[in-house]
């Protein structure tokens, strides 16, 4: 089965590409109450940027229902997949285009698989939210591995 979700297949930071898998585009934004993430980042089981931007309720959705069985969509906050890469860059050299599983696992908000989608909670009673799965950091990595030897 050939991977659909690929490094950079949204386009990047300020050049967009024409794909628009799940009916998202790089940079989209979303309005209204089903808003659920503004700016984030969009990465795929390897840790490999796709593209940004808003995601609603209804994206997730779609997402879980048109994405193959053998991947996974995930989800990062503005700061962790722009903003902290502007800082570390300067640093160590880590770009915010292919940070790897690692670092995309320990700042996952949200993760997309097959027909289901979940909200990273690092509370320890955490509150499930309407149509996600509770799911813990920990188990991010654990998923994320899964689904590469799948």
């Amino acid at each position: 089965m050939a991977q659909q979700l690929t490094k950079g297949m949204y386009g990047e930071q300020y050049s967009f590409s024409n794909k628009n898998l799940f009916g998202l585009r790089c940079g989209s934004i979303r309005y209204g109450d089903t808003k659920i993430i503004h700016n984030g980042g969009w990465y795929n089981k390897y840790g490999e940027k796709l593209g940004w931007g808003d995601l609603s309720a209804e994206d997730f959705e779609r997402i879980a229902r048109e994405l193959e069985s053998n991947e996974l969509f995930v989800v990062l906050g503005e700061e962790d997949s722009h903003w902290n890469f502007i800082v570390r860059s300067r640093i160590v050299g880590m770009g915010s285009e292919a940070p790897g599983l690692d670092y995309v696992a320990e700042h996952a908000q949200y993760v997309v698989t097959k027909g289901q989608t979940y909200h990273v909670s690092r509370f320890q009673n955490p509150t499930s939210w309407p149509g996600f799965k509770i799911l813990k950091p920990s188990e991010v990595k654990t998923l994320m591995i899964a689904s590469i030897n799948s």
